[in-house]
């Protein structure tokens, strides 16, 4: 490891001019040697996916985007950033008049959504530098960061033989998450949350010291707060619980940039821009033996599978399976296999892919109706649920599909009973 100390800072750091102020104070306040990785602005990544399917808007959004940047940083259209800044709004351009004339053009629309980061990466620069810090903005592809072919991962041996070190060795960098280039030299965007990953990435092709997610969250909660539950934060998950708990609906963890880190021992933090106060780490699994729950998690809108077959149709639906999961098209997910079985939670909304690599293939299928999946993420779990349509265990996760319509009381029984509350 050396010095590097990765920081990623979201949309919802970027909200205002005024965030610029706590940003600086984290980058000057943290040990080691930082490297910045943005999103784009609060807001801006959502109007540009409805500008990629409506862009006959496109001259009212450049002058948006251009005024909502230049409000954030005034000295970017007059100072040293001015060039890269107005050659960002003319990409923009460019590419939403093809759009205009060829609303398929997935080279277009990628470079369209890549703008968003483009250009926070070209203002939060210029106002870190503005506060005396020595910066430089450096764009995903000039640095030489490659996407997978599913555009769920970066590529990390294509980056790490062609990454350009020398622009981060000087002044700070500033790099843009969320894209890079794909197998075909040009732009291409990452799902949805990729900044994160860009960040996890680039601390493990670097072998850095630590990365550290800024959000406005204190950390990760036992349980999620859409459930109106006082949960505490988890001051500690090893890199199996925090990805369970990504995989299992975890809103503040996305499962892609935990992967990478995985066997480095590269601690990645998750920590509240706005407060000093508790926050997640994670990290080598620790105490694997001990019998704990950490956090708990509920997902309405699962469909179970249980598959039945031979062992040579077993092997070929796992390969098929596990391709629909590796490019994330399944966003929750649990699966298990034993000899001639399959069991397997998805989305609803994800089921007709899975109906059809099981069409025509030899084997028996139970499909259940439409529930809730609740998943109890931990190490040594042992948990039974009474009433429960189907449960599938893993190491570090214990899912319950549950037929269940007041799931508040379920899961504050739960949350009581494995003592989260805050």
């Amino acid at each position: 490891m050396n010095e590097w100390v990765v920081h990623k800072f979201g949309g919802s750091c970027l909200r205002t001019p005024s965030d610029i102020e706590r940003i600086h104070q984290r980058i000057v306040s943290i040990p080691g040697r930082p490297i910045i990785v943005v999103s784009a602005l609060w807001g801006v990544t959502d109007r540009l996916l409805r500008s990629v399917n409506e862009p006959l808007q496109w001259s009212r959004l450049v002058n948006d985007l251009r005024k909502q940047h230049a409000r954030f940083a005034p000295s970017v259209e007059f100072g040293e950033a001015s060039e890269q800044f107005k050659q960002v709004i003319e990409i923009l351009s460019e590419n939403m008049l093809h759009l205009c004339q060829d609303p398929l053009d997935q080279d277009a629309r990628h470079e369209v959504l890549a703008c968003g980061e483009r250009l926070a990466c070209i203002v939060v620069s210029e106002a870190l530098r503005l506060k005396g810090l020595e910066i430089i903005p450096v764009q995903s592809d000039e640095l030489g960061i490659m996407i997978s072919k599913s555009s769920s991962s970066i590529d990390l041996e294509s980056t790490l033989e062609r990454i350009d070190k020398q622009l981060i060795e000087g002044p700070i960098p500033v790099i843009s998450g969320w894209f890079g280039l794909g197998e075909s030299g040009k732009t291409r965007v990452l799902n949805r949350g990729g900044s994160d990953l860009s960040a996890a990435a680039l601390a493990t092709i670097l072998e850095a010291e630590s990365v550290i997610l800024w959000k406005d969250v204190p950390g990760v909660l036992s349980v999620s707060p859409r459930w109106g539950i006082d949960s505490a934060t988890i001051s500690y998950l090893g890199y199996g619980e925090a990805l369970a708990l990504a995989r299992a609906g975890g809103v503040v963890l996305h499962a892609g940039c935990i992967e990478p880190l995985r066997g480095t021992g590269i601690p990645l933090q998750i920590r509240p821009l706005n407060d000093d106060g508790p926050y997640t780490v994670i990290g080598p699994e620790i105490n694997i033996d001990e019998s704990r729950v950490s956090a708990i998690s509920c997902t309405p809108g699962i469909v179970h599978y249980d598959i039945e077959a031979k062992t040579n149709e077993i092997t070929i639906l796992l390969n098929d399976l596990m391709r629909l999961i590796e490019d994330e098209a399944v966003k929750v997910w649990a699966l298990s296999a034993v000899e001639g079985n399959i069991s397997l939670l998805v989305p609803s909304t994800r089921s007709l892919e899975v109906d059809s690599i099981l069409e025509g293939a030899e084997v028996a299928v139970e499909k259940s109706d439409v529930a809730s999946l609740v998943s109890l993420i931990g190490s040594g779990l042992k948990h039974e649920m009474t009433g429960a349509i189907a449960t599938v265990e893993e190491k570090h996760a214990i899912h319950h599909l549950l037929d269940e319509d007041d799931l508040n009381r379920v899961i504050s029984e739960l949350a009581n009973h494995h003592h989260l509350m805050a």
